[in-house]
């Protein structure tokens, strides 16, 4: 279903005043979902156009996964940045709409909640208060509590593009794939031999094209991650990890750090099913 689809869909149930009480949405966390979230924010408050775009509508609880653990907890940590599940979307959502109209609750990576605050949301959602719309947006849906999935609508959007294809994707689902690494010495080889096909990749892109190619391939890594995740290969708390410290070797690679040492640094840490 296209985006256009998708808010097509959304909006006749809020016109009809029936919506469902929240839709899980999977796609790019950061290119569709962004879409999609702002037009149906827009539907809900359209003469709050400037407050919606800069995420400060005192009717819209927006939660995404927070501290180093890039998870979202039932309660916001000392080391996080923002709230948690209570105090960020619970509480929030529970009290009266300033604007005497629609709530709306959005959970960016609602398949890193953890345990906890995944049951936390599931009593919101399961008996929500009047106009309250939800919507869950993730890459990783087979991650979610299965009683939360049921008791939303499911909206598929397509994936787009972005991973690396042909030679240099199947160079990397061979090393990412392949025996498991044993000891720092043959993490380092994994590292080693992913740089190797970093290098080569951004070799062939045009000068222009250098850091779509680093996206790309970064993408490539976090879908094997991920696969990992979904598949249940490595424990859930340690893919949340591996998914972490793809997500901070990407960051440093836009530094004038050496690949190689991005990588290593990455591998080293990993933990591979």
């Amino acid at each position: 279903m296209e985006v256009s689809e998708a808010f097509a869909l959304i909006s006749r149930a809020i016109d009809s005043g029936r919506p469902a009480h929240g839709y899980l949405v999977c796609g790019d966390l950061h290119g569709q979902c962004d879409e999609l979230e702002r037009l149906v924010l827009e539907k809900l408050f359209p003469d709050d156009a400037a407050l919606v775009d800069s995420n400060s509508h005192p009717d819209v609880a927006r939660l995404e996964p927070q501290g180093k653990s890039r998870t979202i907890k039932v309660q916001r940590g000392k080391d996080d940045d923002g709230p948690g599940m209570r105090d960020g979307l619970i509480e929030p959502m529970s009290v009266s709409a300033f604007s005497g109209g629609w709530k709306a609750g959005v959970i960016v990576g609602a398949d890193r909640m953890q345990p906890e605050a995944a049951n936390a949301f599931l009593k919101t959602l399961e008996e929500p208060p009047p106009k309250t719309l939800f919507l869950l947006f993730t890459d990783a849906p087979d991650s979610i509590l299965p009683t939360i999935v049921s008791r939303t609508q499911r909206i598929d959007l397509p994936l787009s593009e972005g991973v690396l294809e042909g030679e240099a994707y199947d160079a990397v689902a061979e090393v990412m794939e392949s025996k498991v690494p044993d000891g720092t010495l043959e993490k380092a080889m994994v590292g080693h031999r992913l740089a190797e096909i970093l290098a080569s990749v951004k070799e062939e892109a045009d000068d222009s094209d250098v850091a779509l190619a680093r996206k790309a391939f970064y993408k490539t890594v976090m879908s094997f991650v991920r696969k990992w995740m979904v598949e249940g290969r490595i424990p859930l708390h340690q893919a949340f990890r591996d998914v972490e410290l793809v997500e901070e070797a990407f960051r440093r690679s836009e530094r004038a750090i050496p690949d190689e040492a991005v990588l290593c640094g990455m591998t080293d840490r990993m933990v591979f099913p």
